[in-house]
């Protein structure tokens, strides 16, 4: 069952636009910080790793121009909220190990201001009330 929220809109499609949003925000900082077609390889590389457990990210598009969620989000609204949280919790975990291996944690120090929150942000909206 999906708890509805804010505005009317299910607990997935919270989890899916906050996710969007940060997958948004960790591309545009660390595009800047190593480069765009750098940047698509990582992210692609992470998405691969685990695509077969979390199918629906496979919707990604990730090219040098950025990551695009419209799919994404359109494959999603049929996953339980905990599944689309599990699923780019993941994802952002493959990208933080990456990034770690890359540049010593040079792009993470970057990043975890961005990503902590939001990742609380959506445990607090699967959380039952």
């Amino acid at each position: 069952m999906i708890r509805e929220d804010r505005g009317g809109k299910g607990s997935s499609d919270l989890v899916l636009d906050l996710y969007s949003g940060l997958l948004i925000e960790i591309w545009d900082i660390v595009s800047a910080l190593i480069g765009e077609a750098i940047s698509a390889l990582l992210f692609l590389s992470a998405i691969r790793s685990i695509a077969d457990k979390y199918p629906f990210l496979n919707s990604l598009k990730v090219s040098e121009e950025g990551i695009a969620v419209g799919k994404v989000k359109e494959e999603g609204q049929n996953l339980s909220p905990l599944e689309i949280h599990r699923g780019f919790q993941s994802l952002i975990n493959h990208l933080f190990q990456i990034f770690s291996a890359l540049a010593e944690g040079v792009i993470n120090k970057e990043l975890f201001p961005k990503v902590i929150p939001k990742v609380k942000e959506a445990d607090r909206i699967i959380s039952p009330k």
